[in-house]
C-alpha cells in the first residue's frame, strides 16, 4: 500500500527521461506529416483565431500570502494572447473541440527557467477550456500520439490502434467526449490552466472567468473561421476583460499533482482573484497580427522559478514544448526568439535579433 502523498509535493515516475524522448520523437513525427504543405504547423493547437493584444493587470491590494513573484506589487503588463482550437487538423469552428489560450506577458523582469531565453522579459500562462489534461500523465499521452490519434490521415490499422488505446484507456475517451464542445464566443468561457503549478511553493491551479455574460448562441450557418470573425467584430465594437484566479491544493489525495486528469472541486479549493486581464479595442486581422500568432512560442516553463509548472504532464511539457518548437521553426526557417519591448500598441514587435 503507498503511504499517503504529502500537501504541495511532487511525485515523479520511473523512466520520465526516456518518455520525454520518446514522445519529443513521436510528435516530430506527427509533424513531419503535414511538412508537405510547404509549413511545419504545431502537433496540436494547430488552427489559432488571432493574436489579441491585452494588459495583465495585478489586483492592488493583495493579502500578503498571494504577494509572490510575479503577484509581489501591484503592476501592469503588456500581454499577447493566442486563441486556438486543440485539434491537430484545422477544421471548421463549428466543430466541437478543446479551445486554448495561451498569454505572453511583456516586460517582467526576473530569470526564468527555460533557456537558453531565461533572460528574456517575458512570462507564459496556458489556458484550455478544459479542467483537465487529455490524460492522466506524461506516458499515456505517448501511447495517445504513439496510436496514430494525431496523424493527419489514419489508415484502418491506425483506427484500430486508437480505438485499442481508448479501450485501456477509457477515461481519456470521457475526457474527449465531455470537453470537445461547440462554443459560440471564446469571450465568454472559462479557461483553465488544467494542471498544476508552483505558487511560491504551494501547489495551485489558475482559471481565467470571463466578466461578461454567456449570451452569444450558435450562429444557423456558420462560416468555418466564425470563432474569429465573432471575436474580431466584438473586439473592433468594445473591450473584453477576464478575472485571473487561482485555487490551492487543500488535500493532495483529492486534489493529486500527479494525475491530470482529476479536476480540482472548486467546493474544497476555491478560487480568488489575483488580476484582471483586459482586452481593448482593437483590429484582430491584419496580416502582421496572422503572422505573429503563428510564428510566437509558449511554454509553461518559461515563467519565474516561484510559478514553475509542477506534477508529471508538466516535467514533460518542459522538453517536448522546448524540442517541438525547435524543430518547428527550423522547418520553417524562423529563428525561436522571444518578442522584445513592452508596448502592446501599433504592429506586432518584433523578435529578438
Amino acid at each position: 500500500m503507498r503511504p499517503r502523498p504529502e500537501l504541495n509535493r511532487e511525485y515523479p515516475e520511473p523512466r520520465e527521461a526516456e518518455t520525454v524522448e520518446l514522445l519529443v520523437e513521436s510528435l516530430r513525427d506527427v509533424i513531419k506529416q503535414r511538412f508537405f504543405t510547404g509549413v511545419a504547423y504545431r502537433d496540436v493547437h494547430v488552427k489559432g483565431h488571432a493574436a489579441v493584444r491585452a494588459e495583465f493587470i495585478i489586483e492592488p491590494s493583495l493579502p500578503p500570502e498571494l504577494q509572490v513573484g510575479l503577484f509581489a506589487k501591484p503592476a501592469t503588463y503588456p500581454t499577447w494572447l493566442r486563441l486556438s482550437n486543440a485539434n491537430h487538423i484545422p477544421s471548421p469552428d463549428i466543430e466541437g473541440d478543446i479551445r486554448g489560450m495561451a498569454l505572453k506577458l511583456m516586460g517582467v523582469p526576473g530569470k526564468k527557467l527555460l533557456g537558453p531565453e531565461e533572460d528574456a522579459d517575458t512570462h507564459d500562462f496556458l489556458f484550455l477550456t478544459a479542467d483537465v489534461f487529455l490524460t492522466r500523465n506524461a506516458r499515456d499521452f505517448y501511447e495517445f500520439v504513439k496510436s496514430g490519434a494525431l496523424n493527419r490521415s489514419k489508415s484502418l490499422l491506425q483506427w484500430l490502434n486508437v480505438g485499442w488505446f481508448i479501450l485501456r484507456h477509457p477515461d481519456v475517451g470521457l475526457t474527449l467526449l465531455r470537453h470537445s464542445k461547440k462554443y459560440a464566443n471564446l469571450l465568454e468561457l472559462s479557461w483553465f490552466s488544467a494542471t498544476p503549478y508552483s505558487f511560491g511553493g504551494r501547489a495551485a491551479k489558475y482559471k481565467l472567468r470571463a466578466t461578461r455574460s454567456a449570451t452569444s448562441t450558435l450562429p444557423a450557418d456558420p462560416s468555418p473561421n466564425f470563432l474569429r470573425e465573432r471575436l474580431a467584430a466584438d473586439l473592433a465594437a468594445s473591450s473584453a476583460s477576464f478575472d485571473f484566479m487561482i485555487q490551492f491544493q487543500q488535500d493532495p489525495v483529492r486534489e493529486p499533482v500527479e494525475n491530470a486528469l482529476v479536476p480540482w472541486n472548486e467546493k474544497y479549493a476555491p478560487f480568488v482573484k489575483l488580476a484582471t486581464l483586459h482586452l481593448p479595442v482593437q483590429e484582430l486581422n491584419t496580416p502582421e497580427q496572422r503572422m505573429y500568432a503563428e510564428n510566437f512560442s509558449m511554454n509553461p516553463w518559461h515563467c519565474l522559478e516561484e510559478h514553475r509548472p509542477i506534477g508529471g504532464v508538466n516535467r514533460v511539457r518542459r522538453q517536448v514544448y522546448f524540442g517541438i518548437t525547435g524543430f518547428r521553426h527550423g522547418q520553417n526557417g524562423v529563428p525561436v526568439r522571444e518578442p522584445s519591448g513592452q508596448a502592446n500598441s501599433g504592429p506586432p514587435p518584433p523578435l529578438k535579433p
